[in-house]
């Protein structure tokens, strides 16, 4: 069974290469990668700093109802916890501890309030104190310090927590904190080796049949068993897609099962900072394998995800999973990066090598970015983001290679795009031939044949009326003697 799907290769079999019964009946089958996992199981702990409740020490503080403040503003100001036990049983394959800060009188997004946290496995020994950095792609309020989340053994049953306040933070009032406890669920065996078989493939791309770069393979919403399935939840919105950014996600550089380090980053960002969907688009692990992220609209991944300081119209968010602010990627990270990169260069028309003009956040962005370009972040780590030159020209030649075709056929981008009720197809021959038009839907049907006739050697249009067709993905399929072009189109109503 293929088990790891994506939609434009399942129109390459179905328009160019033979196929049996059998064959066909695997490529139809709904994924079911992620059956075996268990189901990710999330408690929360609230603490008041308005009472001393679960606090075991508070040093150099006033505490009013209102919360805690540094009595001495030349001094730090410590609070320390009880001993917390973790309210999450069964935990596999690790523990993932998120935290929410809110302060008050803040004047500044500021370093100088740190949160530390420590575990025990025993209730006896704990580990050293680990300093929780601010997640800087979710804290977005000058008030509220979300960390990144802590990568803890699955046998943790205690952690504490400290927050130390410098003398330069010494104005802000401490209000409360909420912990998050997730067991994201281990993953099956034979998923985790289905996903590592797909890391590996090379991207089904024959140029002598098509034109455009292809899509790689990825690992659906489905295969990582994202909770919401397929469609978030929560409401999202298209976006017109002219720059890529590269993220981190600044968390943990190893483990055994990916997927359910990408399940605990879903959660985070859905159910404890109340997003509508996961913030990145697409996330990569260091073996290679491609996550579909945020949901898409009616087949259509050009939606607007949350990754860039709330300038995330236009973007496509990519994040690597790992730190690389400590580590460097992996070869075949990158390399697929480089490959999912080249596809959206190609499909959307970016020249992944130029500086462009991002409106939304009045910048002039290259095409392909770190987060940093358009941010104050560490983000995407100096390891990887050193490395962006070399991912753009690397984007650039796998592109212009794409495009290196005999040049007897010319599909331009329909128009409009997206469209409502009908667009014009636009195409031009170097030669006079028979040109056939189809349409297909994302279930690789075809729909609508809409020419199949003698053109002379020029520019033609035709038209596609689809007002008695559902919104969603639309594939134009252009035939012309041994050369075919395939075309994304959108139809919104």
């Amino acid at each position: 069974m293929d088990l790891v799907r994506q939609v434009f290769f399942c129109f390459i079999v179905i328009f160019f290469l033979p196929m049996g019964a059998d064959a066909l009946q695997a490529n139809s089958n709904q994924s079911g990668l992620a059956e075996d996992s268990s189901k990710i199981k999330t408690e929360y702990i609230n603490f008041d700093f308005g009472t001393t409740q679960k606090l075991k020490s508070v040093d150099n503080a006033n505490q009013t109802v209102q919360g805690i403040q540094a009595a001495d503003v030349d001094q730090q100001a410590i609070l320390v916890s009880d001993e917390i036990v973790v309210p999450v049983e069964g935990i596999t394959p690790f523990l993932a501890v998120g935290s929410r800060l809110i302060q008050e009188l803040a004047e500044k997004e500021s370093d100088d309030i740190q949160l530390q946290i420590r575990s025990s496995t025993d209730y006896q020994q704990w580990s050293e104190w680990m300093t929780v950095h601010r997640d800087e792609h979710l804290t977005i309020h000058q008030d509220t310090v979300v960390g990144r989340l802590q990568y803890l053994p699955k046998n943790t049953r205690s952690i504490q927590f400290r927050v130390v306040i410098d003398d330069a933070g010494s104005s802000s009032l401490l209000r409360s904190m909420r912990l998050s406890f997730t067991s994201p669920g281990a993953t099956s065996a034979e998923t985790l080796q289905a996903l590592e078989e797909t890391a590996s493939q090379q991207p089904r791309h024959n140029k002598s049949e098509i034109e455009d770069y292809p899509m790689p393979d990825y690992a659906t919403r489905s295969d990582w068993d994202c909770p919401d399935g397929q469609d978030p939840s929560g409401s999202v919105s298209r976006t017109d897609v002219t720059h890529q950014i590269v993220h981190h996600t600044a968390g943990t550089n190893s483990s055994s099962d990916w997927p359910a380090v990408v399940r605990s980053i879903w959660d985070y960002h859905v159910n404890t900072n109340g997003w509508s969907d996961i913030g990145y688009n697409w996330l990569i692990d260091p073996i290679g394998v491609i996550y579909q992220g945020r949901g898409w609209i009616n087949g259509d991944d050009e939606v607007q995800g949350a990754h860039f300081c709330g300038t995330n119209s236009n973007t496509m968010g990519v994040a690597l999973l790992g730190n690389f602010e400590e580590t460097s990627p992996s070869l075949e990270a990158l390399g697929n990066l480089e490959e999912l990169l080249a596809w959206k260069s190609d499909e959307k028309n970016i020249d992944p090598s130029a500086r462009e003009y991002h409106s939304s956040s009045g910048l002039n962005l290259h095409t392909i970015s770190g987060h940093r370009d358009g941010c104050s972040t560490l983000c995407p780590g100096e390891n990887l983001y050193v490395r962006l030159p070399e991912v753009r020209e690397n984007v650039d030649a796998k592109v212009g290679e794409a495009a290196d075709t005999e040049g007897e056929l010319v599909l331009e981008s329909n128009y409009p795009n997206p469209f409502s009720e009908s667009t014009t197809i636009n195409f031009s021959l170097e030669k006079a031939g028979n040109v056939q038009i189809t349409i297909w839907d994302i279930a690789g049907r075809k729909v609508n044949e809409v020419t199949d006739q003698f053109y002379e050697a020029d520019s033609h249009s035709e038209s596609w009326n689809a007002s008695g067709y559902a919104s969603g993905v639309y594939f134009c399929r252009l035939e012309f003697e041994d050369q075919a072009i395939i075309q994304k189109m959108v139809l919104l109503k």
